[in-house]
């Protein structure tokens, strides 16, 4: 039993067994004629055979003496008699009793009046066990039982929806939650600005919204007409009521769209939505609603829910729950929406601060990267620096600001500028991180830290001069050999301002082909592993890769062990 007949089961109780092979006679000798469920039998070809007291006074089209060898569909007009009658051929064809099945029917003339029907349903089987009709029994679903029919799948389809900080699948989880129970097509238009990731304010009135097609669902056998796909971008008529409905954050609610004549239709839109208006209709779409989708006191794009043939046309309680969705989808968009924005905003901050390219060096090939978390709008204090020196030398350098944000992107540009200044004076590597970690003493707090590696490079003489202060181990990969990690000090991180913490330096020697690697600690920490098994995969996975060209090798390294970073990373690796 679904979760519906769960919630209605109960509107059955007292129902008494009826046998199989029950007949006309059979259910008025039991009663059932006086029931107050309305009961029909149907011969196999579902014409009826007979109708208790209840049934026929649903109708006040056909008296209930001329009932017999008609079909539903012809006694009880407004009865949703279609979904009936599939449900009887699957039964009598599989012998099956249907538990439950909730119909729809409405009053003539008001497309708003609906009633809910919970009916079920079993076959009756002849004295050769074969299907000679069946029985359909059906009783009126109180409002309150409709409710909460209806509020829980709207409860679970909002579960659903926005899983992910991504503006286009989270449109795509607003249709699948609405396609097929609520509509049988539709499509989720959003503003150029918020697919854009501009700043947004609330239309005006007389302003013109310029919307953009993000997710278009068409039944899978029926694709969406030609001339629809045609109108992917869509700019509203300021001067016609479907413009003014939305920007007032009201509906467009159209239950007979198919029945409208084209002069009707133009009065409410023009230009390319009326041709998509048009295009829809002729590909069966009878009935429509265009909900506003607003957040923030402001709308951010529309969506369209069409019915097509087959299926009846919209209520006022479809429309209510449509609106509930979309409100829900709006917070999760408008959330992507900020989160897209405030992040374009940080990362061109972030490269602001970062070298636009390195400077090429004498006796070495170098490449880096920076790649941002994926997860985290905020400017991180990652970065890294190629600086000239006399004699052809050069010093790499790479630091890691703690935390994120504003104040650690502040701190790291002041570093770097610090240590460009401090390189002009050709001091040595720990030199410049004492003065350094003092320098970040002065300018932060004593709960703000950094790590830096700082190394220069000899071409002349071959060697490379590294110190550290508190940040991962540099890489090596020599020629033929697995990759290591040399032993070297590891200091104290930046920013302790202490008067002993001094750093010391070491001299490496390195082949000609050898690659060094200085990194981030964002290339080795991950959250289900500890640090001894990041560096491990570091290590192995730069031995295979050491001998690609320099560029290739630190995209293949990123794509093997980060391939969704949870931290911002920096990377400078250089080949001798």
């Amino acid at each position: 039993m679904n979760g519906l007949a769960k919630i209605h089961a109960p509107y059955f109780a007292g129902l008494p067994e009826i046998p199989r092979s029950a007949s006309s006679d059979a259910l008025t000798a039991m009663g059932l004629g006086q029931s107050p469920f309305c009961m029909v039998i149907v011969d196999t070809e579902l014409r009826i055979a007979w109708a208790n007291g209840a049934a026929s006074r649903l109708s006040d089209v056909i008296p209930a003496a001329q009932w017999p060898g008609r079909r539903l569909g012809d006694v009880l007009p407004h009865l949703d008699a279609n979904a009936i009658e599939q449900s009887l051929r699957r039964m009598l064809a599989t012998g099956s009793p249907v538990t439950y099945l909730e119909v729809s029917s409405r009053a003539d003339g008001d497309p708003g009046g609906e009633r809910s029907w919970g009916c079920t349903q079993f076959r009756i089987d002849g004295p050769d066990g074969k299907a000679s009709g069946a029985v359909h029994i059906m009783r009126e679903v109180p409002e309150r039982a409709r409710c909460q029919g209806r509020l829980g799948p709207a409860d679970q389809a909002s579960f659903r929806i926005g899983t992910t900080l991504d503006i286009t699948r989270t449109a795509e989880e607003l249709l699948e939650a609405v396609l097929p129970r609520l509509a049988d097509a539709g499509s989720v238009e959003l503003l150029d600005a918020v697919i854009d990731g501009d700043q947004h304010t609330a239309q005006g009135h007389d302003q013109k919204m310029r919307l953009q097609r993000v997710v278009l669902r068409w039944p899978d056998d029926q694709p969406p007409p030609a001339r629809y796909l045609r109108h992917a971008r869509l700019e509203t008529d300021p001067t016609r009521p479907h413009h003014q409905c939305l920007i007032a954050g009201l509906p467009v609610y159209l239950p007979d769209f198919g029945a409208m004549t084209t002069e009707q239709l133009t009065k409410i839109d023009s230009g390319p939505g009326l041709a998509r208006m048009m295009a829809a209709r002729q590909a069966g779409a009878h009935s429509l609603m265009i909900i506003p989708m607003t957040a923030q006191n402001a709308t951010i794009g529309i969506v369209v829910l069409y019915r097509l043939a087959g299926s009846d046309p919209f209520t006022t309680a479809d429309l209510s729950l449509a609106q509930d969705l979309v409100s829900r989808a709006a917070v999760s968009i408008d959330n992507a929406w900020l989160y897209n924005r405030e992040r374009a905003t940080a990362l061109a901050l972030q490269r602001g601060l970062l070298p636009r390219q390195i400077p090429r060096v004498p006796g070495l090939q170098m490449c880096y990267r920076y790649v941002p978390a994926e997860t985290s709008a905020e400017i991180g204090g990652d970065w890294f620096d190629v600086i000239p020196l006399p004699g052809d030398r050069c010093a790499l350098v790479v630091g890691d600001v703690a935390g994120h944000g504003v104040g650690a992107a502040s701190l790291m540009g002041q570093l770097r500028t610090a240590t460009r200044t401090l390189a002009t004076f050709d001091l040595a590597p720990a030199q410049v991180l004492a003065r350094l970690d003092q320098i970040t003493a002065d300018l932060t707090d004593p709960d703000t830290v950094a790590t830096c590696i700082y190394a220069i490079h000899d071409p002349g003489a071959g060697t490379w001069d590294i110190a550290t202060a508190g940040h991962p181990q540099p890489a090596i990969a020599r020629p033929g050999h697995p990759a290591t990690f040399p032993d070297l000090p590891p200091g104290l991180p930046l920013g302790t301002g202490l008067q002993d913490s001094h750093y010391q330096a070491t001299r490496l020697h390195l082949d000609p082909g050898s690659t060094l690697l200085l990194y981030t600690d964002g290339l080795i920490e991950n959250r289900a592993a500890d640090i001894g098994t990041g560096m491990a995969r570091l290590a192995c996975t730069l031995t295979t890769i050491s001998q690609l060209p320099i560029p290739d090798a630190c995209d293949a390294l990123l794509a093997t062990l980060v391939p969704a970073p949870a931290d911002d990373i920096a990377i400078l690796m250089a080949r001798t």
